[in-house]
C-alpha cells in the first residue's frame, strides 16, 4: 500500500473500512520489480463495497 493513499485517506477522512491492494502487483511497496506492474488502490465501503481510490501504473 502506498503511504502515500494512507496519508490521503486521514486526511480526507472517507466514511470507509479501509484500503486494499488485490494480489501482489509488481512494482508496488514491498514487491518491486522491473517493469512494474499497473495496479488499483480499492477505498472498501462500510457496506463491504469498494470502488478505485487511486490508480499506479497507467
Amino acid at each position: 500500500m502506498p503511504a502515500r493513499e494512507i496519508k490521503r485517506l486521514l486526511a480526507e477522512r472517507p466514511k470507509a473500512r479501509g484500503l486494499a491492494v488485490a494480489g501482489m502487483p509488481g512494482g508496488s511497496p514491498g514487491m518491486e520489480s522491473s517493469p512494474a506492474e499497473p495496479y488499483d488502490v480499492y477505498l472498501v465501503l462500510p457496506d463491504g463495497r469498494y470502488t478505485v481510490y487511486a490508480r499506479y501504473g497507467r
